[in-house]
C-alpha cells in the first residue's frame, strides 16, 4: 500500500534541506578554518555536453494500487474510454430516535429522501448534451469486489436504484441523485453493506473529475431515518470494512475508480505518460560524478521524441510534470519508487504539449541535480518521472520513444550545461 502522505513529505523535507544547506555558494568565502571551499570560478565559460546517460527508462503505474487516487475521472467516451465510480457505505446506522422527545434510539422502520451526493470539478467538466447519472447497486455475494470486470457486469437495469439527468450546457459541480428508499431501508433492515456503483451516459462523450474521499470534497450519503423532521437527517462518509483489519488498505476502498474500457499500453519502443489508468515514466540517469559534485549545472535537458497518440482530446494542451525521486536505494521495486517524489517541493518546469505532437521535445530537469548533489548515487539514485498534470482526472496520454527504439537518433538522451567549481581556499 502507499506510503501515508506525511511520510512521503519528511522525506521530501529533508532532502530540499539538504539541497539548501549544500547548494547555496555565497561571495562571502571563508577559510579561515583552513577548509578549501568551491563555488563557481567566473572567468570558467559554460560547457555543454550532451550524454546518452539514460540506464533505465519504463512505464510504470501512477498509483500503488485500486482506491490510491486523489482525483478519479468518470467517463464515458464512446469505445475509447469508459470509467465508473465506486462508493461503499459498509456500515449503515441500524438504530436512531423515532421522535425529536424519544430518548432511547430504536431500529429504524423507515428511510425517507436518500441522496448520494457528489462533487466534481466545474472547471474540468465537459457537459455540452444532456447528461445521465445512473446509480447501480453493485454488491453482490461471491462476486470479486475489487475485479473491474466483475464490478462492472453488475450495472444491469435489475440494480438500479437512482438516476438524474442533468442540461445540457449545466454547470456541473454539486450534485445530488436520489436513491431508492426501500433499497436501502433493505440494506439496513438486513445488515448488509450500501455498495453504490456510478455511471455516466450521454449522446457524445462525457468526462467528470470527482476528488476521493482523501479530499475534503468527497461524496456523501444523505438520508432521513424518521418521520419526525425534528429528528436529524444522517449524513455518511463512505467507509469500507475489509478481512484484517487493515486500515490503510480499508480507508483506499472507501471509494475508487473502475476502468471498463482504458488508454491501451504503450507500443514496444515507447514510453507513456498520463491515460486511464493513469501511467508515468521513470528514469534513472547514470551521470559523471564531476558534474553533479563538481560543477554547477546552469541548465539541464532531457531530450526526448514524441509520437502521436490515439489519446481523447486529442487538441487540447496536456501539461507534463517533472519530478525527483527521493526513494534511496533500499526501494527496489522500481513502481513503488516513482511514487515517491519530491512532492513538488522542487520546482520543476512544466512542459506542454498536444498529443497529436511528434518530433523532438525538450524537457527542463535541472533541478534534480540540486536534489542529487546532497547525496551520493549510493543512497540517492539519480532518478526522475514524468506524470500527466492531471493525473487520473484525465484520459490524456503523450507517448516518447524509448532507449529501446531500433533508431539511435530518437531515443532519450541529457544535455547538461555547466561550469567547473575552482576550488579557493587552504586545505
Amino acid at each position: 500500500m502507499p506510503m501515508p502522505g506525511h511520510a512521503k513529505t519528511r522525506v521530501a523535507v529533508a532532502v530540499v534541506a539538504a539541497v539548501l544547506g549544500v547548494s547555496a555558494c555565497a561571495d562571502n568565502i571563508d577559510s579561515s578554518a583552513g577548509c578549501p571551499l568551491t563555488c563557481s570560478d567566473p572567468s570558467n565559460k559554460v560547457q555543454t555536453v550532451t550524454l546518452d546517460a539514460v540506464v533505465i527508462d519504463t512505464t510504470v503505474p501512477a498509483g500503488l494500487g485500486m482506491g490510491t487516487e486523489q482525483v478519479m475521472l468518470l467517463a464515458s467516451r464512446g469505445d475509447t474510454v469508459d470509467t465508473r465510480l465506486i462508493y461503499r457505505f459498509d456500515s449503515l446506522p441500524a438504530t436512531a430516535l423515532a421522535t425529536k422527545t424519544a430518548t432511547t434510539p430504536t431500529a429504524i422502520t423507515s428511510v425517507d429522501s436518500v441522496f448520494l451526493r457528489l462533487h466534481f470539478d466545474s472547471l474540468a467538466a465537459n457537459v455540452n448534451v444532456p447528461v445521465t447519472l445512473s446509480l447501480y447497486d453493485v454488491d453482490s455475494v461471491g462476486v470479486n469486489d475489487t475485479s473491474p470486470a466483475a464490478l462492472a457486469a453488475l450495472f444491469t437495469p435489475a440494480r438500479l436504484i437512482g438516476t438524474r439527468t442533468l442540461a445540457a450546457g449545466k454547470a456541473v459541480d454539486t450534485v445530488s441523485v436520489q436513491l431508492s428508499n426501500a433499497a436501502v431501508l433493505a440494506k439496513i433492515q438486513n445488515h448488509l453493506p450500501l455498495r453504490i456503483g456510478v455511471q455516466v451516459t450521454a449522446s457524445a462523450s462525457v468526462s467528470l473529475r470527482q476528488p476521493a474521499s482523501e479530499t475534503a470534497f468527497g461524496a456523501s450519503l444523505y438520508m432521513r431515518v424518521s418521520s419526525d423532521f425534528g429528528v436529524p437527517a444522517v449524513t455518511l462518509a463512505p467507509n469500507s470494512r475489509i478481512e484484517g483489519n487493515n486500515y490503510a488498505e480499508s480507508a483506499a476502498l472507501r471509494d475508487f475508480m473502475i476502468v471498463v474500457i482504458g488508454t491501451p499500453p504503450p507500443p514496444a519502443g515507447m514510453l507513456a505518460v498520463g491515460g486511464v489508468p493513469a501511467s508515468r515514466t521513470y528514469f534513472r540517469f547514470s551521470v559523471p560524478p564531476i558534474l553533479v559534485d563538481s560543477s554547477i549545472v546552469v541548465r539541464a535537458t532531457l531530450l526526448m521524441t514524441q509520437v502521436p497518440s490515439g489519446s481523447p482530446d486529442p487538441t487540447d494542451t496536456m501539461s507534463v510534470q517533472p519530478d525527483v525521486v527521493v526513494a534511496g536505494t533500499a526501494v527496489n521495486d522500481i513502481g513503488r519508487a516513482a511514487q515517491i517524489t519530491s512532492s513538488t517541493l522542487i520546482p520543476f518546469e512544466t512542459f506542454k504539449t498536444f498529443p497529436t505532437t511528434s518530433g523532438a521535445q525538450e524537457i527542463e530537469v535541472a533541478p534534480a541535480f540540486s536534489v542529487w548533489a546532497a547525496q551520493t548515487e549510493a543512497t540517492l539514485p539519480r532518478a526522475l518521472i514524468l506524470m500527466s498534470g492531471r493525473e487520473d482526472g484525465s484520459a490524456q496520454q503523450v507517448l516518447f520513444y524509448s532507449t529501446e527504439a531500433t533508431d539511435p537518433t530518437v531515443r532519450p538522451k541529457l544535455r547538461i550545461s555547466y561550469t567547473p567549481r575552482t576550488r579557493i581556499g587552504t586545505p
